[in-house]
């Protein structure tokens, strides 16, 4: 029951979450400046275009849209549209928004799950070996190896491939610019991060009393470390689920960019750029249903990590 509720308080707070943010991406697109509509009566002016043409043309472009309608009225059938999944037709493609969307999720999913686990697994096992090995040499140039690929600009370099890429210096293999180099800069972005916190919670916990004694009794190393990981997962899992995903939502943005990958990214940015307001809604709803998924998976994760932390407790 505890775990049901926790489930439940946590769908309430992303319908809310929801709610609170489709208004307000509404709101910024229909009661701001169309830079579109503005571009395209710019070049009908510019050519000579008659007033009354300019005038047609930008009373065909807001219905096409559905913005001639009252301001009420669109809110209305968009909020009901994204509740029930009927996204309607984007304006850029004419095609289906919630196919395109899933559609793009699924292309990022191919290279973003593969960086996430690499990413997690070594900055976890390179944190906990750093903490629990600090004179190790080892250790050093480990620790100094992550923080500089989390330093160096891999986008640059990946930019840098990409245009020896075009010119016809290198070549451009399909799996290795749309999926290999895209998920390792990814993992080089959140390495750095988890690492870091990885280490810091694995020295807090490798001086603990319960440590020292399960040293004593004679435990090898791997028990040790086992130990000390069960005790940092929590927060490290924490962060694994805030500041990893914050940066992913960027890395995903410039990877795509980048290398003009069909995914999510790439496909909000375009939405942005054509004010496409269906895609736009329907990407940022799914950006809500994973942060809401992400947090009652985390809450869940606790009591499996440390069965003394309760679902009251969360």
């Amino acid at each position: 029951m505890r775990i049901l509720r926790v489930v439940a308080w946590r769908a309430l707070l992303g319908l809310l979450s929801a709610w609170t943010v489709l208004t307000a991406v509404f709101a910024l697109f229909t009661l701001t400046e169309d830079w579109v509509l503005e571009q395209r009566l710019g070049a009908l002016k510019w050519r000579g275009a008659e007033e009354q043409t300019v005038d047609r043309v930008a009373e065909q472009y807001l219905a096409a849209r559905g913005f001639d309608r009252p301001l009420w009225a669109q809110y209305v059938d968009w909020l009901g549209d994204m509740l029930t999944l009927e996204w309607g037709t984007s304006f850029r493609v004419g095609e289906p928004v919630f196919p395109l969307v899933v559609g793009s999720v699924a292309r990022t999913a191919a290279y973003v799950l593969p960086a996430l686990v690499v990413a997690v697994a070594a900055g976890v096992s390179l944190g906990l070996y750093v903490a629990l090995n600090p004179e190790s040499r080892l250790a050093d140039y480990g620790l100094g190896t992550a923080y500089a690929l989390f330093a160096v600009p891999n986008f640059w370099i990946g930019g840098l491939l990409v245009s020896l890429a075009a010119g016809g210096v290198v070549a451009r293999p399909p799996l290795l610019f749309g999926y290999v180099l895209p998920a390792l800069l990814t993992a080089t972005t959140i390495l750095g991060g988890v690492v870091s916190y990885a280490r810091a919670y694995s020295v807090e916990y490798a001086s603990a009393e319960f440590v020292r004694l399960v040293t004593a009794k004679g435990a090898s190393k791997r028990r040790v470390g086992a130990h000390v990981l069960r005790n940092a997962a929590i927060p490290v899992l924490s962060m694994v689920f805030t500041e990893v995903l914050a940066l992913l939502v960027l890395a995903v943005f410039v990877v795509e960019v980048l290398f003009g990958i069909e995914g999510f990214g790439l496909l909000l940015f375009r939405s942005v750029q054509e004010r496409d307001l269906p895609v736009l809604l329907g990407g940022t709803l799914v950006i809500i249903a994973v942060g809401v998924l992400g947090n009652v998976a985390q809450d869940l994760s606790y009591g499996v990590l440390d069965p003394r932390v309760g679902t009251d407790k969360r």
